[in-house]
């Protein structure tokens, strides 16, 4: 069984999460040798029960980003049982392809999302004991799972989940509270990479953006890089969200977290990030070219803590 026929791991923090093929034993997940769902985005970011939401995904593969994958797509309508240990209910992850196919799949948020996954607790079925509403996350949020399916892969198939986050009312505190709250909250945005520097140890750099894919930079044989991938204003935005003992509304800043991803060579981290207790614009990463001369694929997925996404895609050749 190949990589690509495996079920896949989650890569993102409660919120807008990729499900990648799982790496072999001892290679970097920075490292892909076959086909990767690197990130599955949601538009809005954050909805309401029954705003529409389009979908869309990153497909990594060795010859580069696959633009003409079809998958086949489902919204999860199974609250995960207390009993399993899966970030979704098992009943969400069949073994067809679901029952909507295409490059993107606009969806509606589910009308009971809030119950099924959300602060509010469900009926109580007849002789069934009450069912326990879900707890938020540490951003005060809850997310409703969507399934995407490669079935029909060169090498298997692959599947992933995006974590649409919802915008839910805000549970167990008192009515003042919920009033500030309302009129706070603002739902979440994606964060942006706004540029991706290349920067040589002799100090020279060079900007992957302003590089043509017909025409890529280059670099030498096992040279050391340092990426400065810089993030779009307002990437990271402040929320406020209901404090442990229930009585108080406290401002949080959002996290914000790069995985990096390539064909070959090998980055110092597989991801970095900035918390939202500091103030960089940016983050960085040291990747090491290859022995040998090549044409590399690079990935950039930026994720914030409330579930945005946000993704790049570069080439380099490596040249003697």
């Amino acid at each position: 069984m190949t990589r690509a026929q495996q079920t896949l791991f989650a890569v993102a923090l409660a919120g807008s999460i990729a499900l990648g093929c799982k790496p072999e034993v001892g290679q970097a997940p920075s490292l892909i040798t076959d086909y990767a769902l690197l990130a599955v985005k949601g538009d809005p970011a954050e909805a309401k029960p029954d705003e529409n939401v389009v979908y869309s995904f990153l497909l990594a593969s060795p010859a580069g980003t696959v633009t003409d994958a079809t998958a086949g797509w489902d919204v999860c309508d199974t609250p995960k049982p207390p009993a399993e240990n899966n970030s979704v209910a098992s009943a969400c992850n069949p073994p067809a392809p679901g029952p909507t196919t295409g490059q993107t799949f606009s969806a509606p948020v589910l009308t009971k999302a809030c119950m099924l996954f959300g602060p509010i607790a469900p009926p109580v079925a007849t002789g069934q004991p009450a069912i326990r509403p879900r707890d938020p996350d540490s951003t005060g949020g809850y997310y409703l799972p969507v399934r995407v399916k490669f079935p029909d892969l060169a090498t298997g198939s692959v599947t992933g989940f995006a974590f649409e986050r919802i915008s839910c009312n805000l549970a167990n505190a008192a009515t003042d509270l919920v009033a500030e709250y309302d009129k706070r909250y603002q739902p979440n945005n994606d964060p942006g990479i706004a540029a991706t520097d290349v920067i040589r140890t002799d100090g020279s750099s060079f900007n992957l953006d302003a590089s043509p894919a017909a025409n890529p930079q280059t670099i030498a044989l096992s040279e050391s890089v340092v990426f400065q991938a810089t993030f779009a204003d307002g990437s990271a935005e402040t929320f406020p969200v209901l404090n442990s003992s229930g009585d108080a509304l406290v401002d949080q800043t959002e996290d914000l977290y790069m995985s990096w991803f390539a064909t070959s060579g090998s980055f110092e981290h597989d991801r970095t990030g900035v918390a939202g207790t500091e103030t960089a614009t940016s983050t960085s990463n040291t990747w090491k070219a290859p022995e040998t001369a090549m044409l590399v694929y690079l990935w950039l997925v930026l994720r914030d803590s409330r579930g945005g996404t946000a993704f790049k895609s570069y080439s380099i050749q490596v040249t003697q």
